[in-house]
């Protein structure tokens, strides 16, 4: 495993106070690495195999997913049906908490980020706003491991064209320690930019555990390439 993708994990770590995004981070870390790159049903049967296994911490929209699938239900069925069983509502932080490995994985072109995790995304959410969510959280990762600040990071997003429209989303929501992604993006980044410390970030989110586990990625990051570049 690269060095990015372990400081990316060691930030899941520090920021998630229960451990199911750390969980499963660590699979798709480990699905990267044996199929040196993304695919989407190599880590949809290592998610349900924990899911069947020990598996703890995945949020609602993940559980029900993988419950309809054991019911018998194909796959994109059952992410279907927990999108209509929850009223639409899918639209969650569970992808961004666990995708972020993708921007470590330096093989993967930054082009092909947004894709991929869209993709990884829709294994369990059906939302837009989620797979859109987490594109935008694994640019962030991916644009401060090559070196930039996080404003430049957030400038780069802001210009990306298929997801300006959602960073637009991001920059007028508020701060809250709800679960909803664009709102658990823009906590993120308050905390960043206002140099709030992890403990900082962590009390804020509460039992919940949304905002605080991406504020720990993007500023292990951070703290990492301000030493080395």
């Amino acid at each position: 495993m690269n060095n990015e993708i372990k400081l990316i994990l060691e930030g899941v770590k520090k920021g998630d106070q229960i451990g199911g995004p750390f969980e499963l981070s660590k699979i798709l870390a480990n699905s990267l690495q044996a199929n040196n790159g993304f695919n989407k049903d190599d880590l949809t049967k290592r998610y349900l195999e924990w899911w069947k296994e020990d598996a703890f911490d995945t949020g609602p929209t993940y559980a029900s997913v993988f419950t309809n699938i054991l019911k018998g239900y194909d796959h994109e069925k059952a992410v279907y049906k927990t999108h209509q069983d929850f009223d639409k509502n899918t639209a969650g932080c569970g992808p961004a908490h666990r995708c972020m490995p993708l921007a470590g994985f330096t093989n993967i072109p930054t082009n092909k980020l947004t894709d991929l995790a869209r993709q990884e995304a829709k294994i369990t959410h059906y939302h837009e706003d989620a797979g859109n969510g987490s594109a935008i959280v694994v640019l962030l990762c991916r644009y401060l491991l090559e070196g930039k600040n996080i404003d430049n990071a957030c400038l780069e997003v802001s210009k990306n064209k298929e997801l300006n429209q959602s960073w637009k989303q991001v920059e007028n929501a508020k701060l809250s320690p709800d679960g909803y992604i664009y709102n658990v993006i823009y906590s993120a980044l308050h905390f960043i930019k206002n140099k709030s410390t992890l403990e900082d970030s962590i009390k804020f989110s509460g039992k919940a555990n949304y905002s605080s586990i991406i504020f720990s990625v993007l500023n292990n990051i951070s703290k990492y390439t301000k030493l080395n570049f």
